[in-house]
C-alpha cells in the first residue's frame, strides 16, 4: 500500500470579507501531524477495492474548534464512507481553529487521499 495527499485550507468570509489565506493544518502538530493521526485512524479493513482508489473529503473547522459538514467524493464508496469516519474521529484531538483580525473564525480543508493496493 502506499499513500499520498495533499493538504489545502480557505477561511469562510462573511459578505463583507475577502479573504485569500491558507492556513496549512486545523492540528497543533502541524500537516505532517493531521496525516499521521488521520492514518492511524484509518482502517485500511475497511476499504473494498483493486489497485489505486481515492476519495476527497473537505469539511469546515468551526471557531470552536470541530469538524463538521465532512463531504466525501469518490468512486469507492467504502473508501468515502472510510475517509469520513477517520476525518469525523479527528474531533477527538484538540484542533485550532484560524483567527483573521484576532477572531476565531470557521476554515474550510480539502483532503485527498489515496490508496493503492498491490496484488
Amino acid at each position: 500500500m502506499s499513500c499520498g495527499k495533499i493538504f489545502s485550507q480557505e477561511e469562510i468570509p462573511s459578505k463583507s470579507e475577502k479573504v485569500d489565506k491558507i492556513y496549512e493544518s486545523p492540528y497543533h502538530k502541524g500537516t505532517y501531524g493531521f496525516r499521521q493521526k488521520f492514518y492511524e485512524i484509518f482502517d485500511m479493513d475497511k476499504v473494498n477495492g483493486k489497485g489505486i482508489i481515492k476519495s476527497e473529503a473537505t469539511f469546515i473547522l468551526t471557531s470552536e474548534g470541530k469538524i463538521t459538514n465532512i463531504k466525501t467524493t469518490g468512486t469507492n464508496i467504502s473508501m468515502n464512507n472510510e475517509t469520513e469516519r477517520a476525518i469525523n474521529e479527528m474531533n477527538k484531538f484538540e484542533l485550532i481553529p484560524k483567527k483573521l483580525n484576532g477572531k476565531l473564525i470557521d476554515s474550510k480543508y480539502s483532503l485527498p487521499v489515496e490508496i493503492t493496493f498491490l496484488d
